[in-house]
């Protein structure tokens, strides 16, 4: 008797929505992204930000890929207005490629809620994995650079913390911020904690509350920094 075999169930697609002024850097992503079938790109914007932002609240789309080679005075209010569209909906994750600016700059926008840099001098082969990476929640930087920015990031949450204490959380709470410090998914801290997943996010709806932060990024960081493990 033959056995039938299950159906393979398909990823759902990557989509991604591509803002670059640039005929020439936009032909260079497109061909670097073209050979990764998971990665959907559900538009390309080229003109005003006004329209990069309708189509974000249009399309909601998992990852932004904002592509410069100019320093933009108002980027951090773009990664912030970004992060404000879709904090109630689907999470769009941003990665910023351009020139890499200053340790302190990169700092300051994974801070509002960028998720990484991906570098001009990068091969471009890494760029789907770039995607990938950020779709997941994690942080892409030049990995010649990554100790250093992270080095750096480490210490800007520690100084920007030093006020607040871990006094404020609940013992769940605590063990909960500790269990992300060591990269456990939402999945992962449901189990170890015997908690459903739905109080895992309570949990840490309300630490984000009580330590003002808004990125889960910050979260490790500051357990990293507490010395939590």
């Amino acid at each position: 008797m033959n056995k039938k075999k299950a159906p393979q169930t398909e990823s759902p697609a990557i989509h991604l929505l591509v803002y670059c002024p640039s005929d020439l850097i936009l032909s260079g992503i497109l061909k670097a992204l073209e050979t990764d079938p998971d990665i959907e790109v559900v538009a390309i914007e080229k003109a005003t930000i006004e329209s990069f932002m309708d189509s974000i609240r249009k399309l909601l789309p998992h990852v932004i890929l904002f592509a410069s080679t100019e320093s933009l005075p108002n980027i951090r209010e773009i990664c912030k207005a970004i992060r404000e569209i879709s904090k109630d909906q689907i999470k769009s994750q941003m990665l910023l490629l351009g020139n890499i600016p200053s340790h302190e700059e990169i700092v300051s926008l994974i801070n509002v809620g960028a998720r990484g840099y991906f570098d001009l001098n990068d091969p471009s082969g890494q760029l789907p994995e770039a995607v990938r990476v950020i779709h997941r929640g994690e942080i892409w930087l030049p990995r010649d650079k990554m100790s250093s920015i992270m080095d750096r990031i480490i210490s800007v949450v520690g100084r920007d913390m030093k006020e607040k204490t871990l006094d404020q959380l609940t013992p769940t709470e605590f063990q909960v911020l500790k269990l992300i410090g060591q990269g456990k998914s939402n999945d992962e801290i449901a189990d170890i904690l015997f908690i459903s997943k739905n109080t895992v996010r309570s949990h840490i709806k309300s630490i984000y509350a009580k330590l003002d932060t808004h990125s889960r990024l910050q979260l490790a960081l500051y357990a990293i920094n507490s010395a939590l493990f």
